[in-house]
């Protein structure tokens, strides 16, 4: 029921009606996550920036990534670029590879679990404090915000998690909106298949193990968790003082962002 189906754009939904504490829900039409909106057809801008009424916009990717699949909002919709990783913007690039794999240009086939973890490094977490402020400011004075990284799994899944957590969602409640994803990444295999082929220099078995390792998998978001647990004692030391988000701006998002 919270999917949004659009021609060219995958994996879209509306944290809406998402179960938080209190026996309360998050309110629809307020926060939106899913994949990089660059092959948005005219209906599709139609449904999300006219229907929905999306007044902002919040871009994750790289800006490497960004320059790759540029895309247009309406002048009345703002746009943030506010990058989890960024050479230039951001002063750190992830660029890890996984085992048996090689960097192709700047596309890395990461280790999931590795690239999860490293989200809790200090500039990362300032870009993630960010981004975090500007959705839920937007949607608590009633203005809808569509946040993206490119697939809307990753850097989307830890942004969309941290906002139903400051919400009051349970943590199985969390990791079931997380685990959705793979409905859209399960259809796209073939496209995730080629891309780790040229990644693994032609090798098919670790190509296949990279098109499995990179779905939405409990122990990815888990391995995020760890990182904020051992840079700040513990996950909730981590979302109040590193995320600088205090009791009392989390019952002021809650009160206007569920009901």
């Amino acid at each position: 029921m919270r999917a949004v189906v659009l021609q060219g754009v995958r994996n879209v939904r509306d944290l809406g009606g998402i179960p938080t504490s209190g026996g309360r829900s998050v309110r629809p039409g307020l926060f939106f996550r899913g994949a990089a909106p660059y092959g948005a057809t005219l209906s599709d801008k139609q449904l999300l920036f006219d229907d929905m009424g999306i007044s902002c916009v919040i871009d994750l990717r790289c800006g490497w990534e960004r320059k790759a699949h540029p895309y247009e909002v309406p002048t009345s919709v703002e746009y943030l670029h506010i990058p989890f990783y960024d050479l230039e913007k951001v002063g750190i690039e992830y660029t890890e590879p996984a085992a048996g794999t090689k960097v192709v240009g700047r596309d890395v086939a990461c280790d999931p679990l590795r690239f999860y973890r490293s989200l809790a490094n200090p500039l990362t977490t300032a870009q993630i404090r960010s981004a975090l402020d500007c959705a839920l400011e937007h949607a608590s004075n009633a203005q809808p915000v569509y946040f993206h990284c490119n697939g809307g799994k990753d850097r989307a899944g830890v942004l969309s998690a941290l906002i139903l957590h400051v919400l009051g969602a349970n943590p199985e409640t969390i990791m079931d909106d997380y685990l959705l994803t793979n409905v859209s990444r399960d259809e796209e295999q073939a496209q995730l298949f080629e891309r780790f082929l040229t990644l693994a220099d032609g090798d098919e078995a670790r190509a296949h193990e990279l098109v499995a390792s990179h779905r939405a998998l409990p122990q990815n978001l888990h391995s995020f968790y760890e990182g904020a647990e051992e840079s700040a004692g513990s996950f909730e030391a981590f979302v109040t003082e590193h995320l600088n988000m205090s009791e009392e701006r989390k019952e002021r998002y809650r009160s206007a962002c569920t009901n």
